[in-house]
């Protein structure tokens, strides 16, 4: 990949990278070793971190890479983690809060609460802990951006993602907050949040959302991950790209809620995702409370 601009405006920064294993951050792993980054990168899967670590420097056998295995979840392990990576690495320049897992995939009344805690401790506080770890690295670097991955489900909420929606909404949320505090004190530190669309990674792995999965998740990760750095150095704080983004994002700014409610519902019957739709379910019964 021949980007001078990109690879000029890049060089030598550090860039700190989440879900490093698969999917998303993978490509952007890629993307940034392109770009002549030296890398940070981290995955609670072991194996699947290692692999892309040696695939790239097999393409890069110069280029500094530091990696670790990360559950984002524990607070306590961010702190390691971002003063290896600033010993290792010298500064710390780009925080890309990527990491994320899907939910249940099933209404309100047949989901768990055990599923939805772990979606939020990940998808949101996993953001959170990462963001606020790495403010007192980024804020000393003359540029830097943080980048937070929320959805387009952060946008919209179709049914059987409440769970995940609650999460990307979450993201979305926090994120704009904070981008408005940061511009009063430290405005040199960027602030991104990202809205992919259907991206073809293997984040839907359960049964319920293969169907999913194999109609709405088209768009290579590479191409997701060469437009956020090229929205970076844009300094674009809204950064929506992927399969059907564009139209969840005019949808969701322009329709009343009641026509998204009633457009997503049929997207449910299309998928043959009804099947914890009925008036008797125990979710409705006081007694399964």
């Amino acid at each position: 990949m021949k980007h001078s601009a990109l690879s000029a405006f890049y060089k030598d920064k550090t860039a700190v990278i989440t879900g490093a294993g698969s999917g998303i951050g993978e490509a952007l792993a890629k993307v940034f070793a392109d770009l002549g980054c030296k890398l940070a990168l981290c995955d609670i899967d072991q194996s699947a971190l290692t692999r892309v670590v040696n695939d790239i420097k097999h393409t890069h056998p110069s280029l500094l890479i530091f990696h670790d295995v990360l559950d984002v979840s524990n607070k306590q392990q961010w702190s390691q983690f971002l003063e290896t990576t600033a010993a290792t690495c010298e500064h710390i320049d780009i925080m890309i809060n990527n990491a994320g897992i899907e939910g249940s995939c099933r209404p309100v009344w047949a989901s768990d609460d055990a599923t939805l805690e772990r979606v939020m401790d990940v998808n949101f506080y996993g953001m959170v802990y990462g963001s606020k770890a790495a403010l007192p690295y980024l804020i000393k670097r003359p540029w830097a951006a943080l980048v937070n991955v929320s959805s387009i489900f952060g946008m919209i909420a179709p049914p059987n993602t409440a769970d995940y929606c609650a999460s990307k909404f979450a993201i979305r949320g926090y994120t704009e907050s904070l981008r408005a505090e940061l511009a009063l004190l430290h405005p040199h530190l960027q602030v991104h949040l990202v809205h992919p669309g259907g991206i073809d990674t293997n984040i839907t792995r359960i049964p319920e959302s293969q169907k999913f999965k194999a109609r709405y998740l088209k768009t290579n990760p590479l191409d997701i991950a060469l437009y956020i750095a090229k929205c970076l150095k844009q300094n674009k704080a809204r950064i929506v790209f992927g399969n059907q983004a564009t139209l969840a994002h005019i949808a969701s700014r322009l329709l009343p809620l009641s026509w998204l409610s009633k457009l997503s519902g049929r997207e449910i019957k299309s998928l043959e995702m009804e099947s914890d739709y009925e008036k008797t379910h125990d979710g409705f019964n006081i007694n399964k409370l």
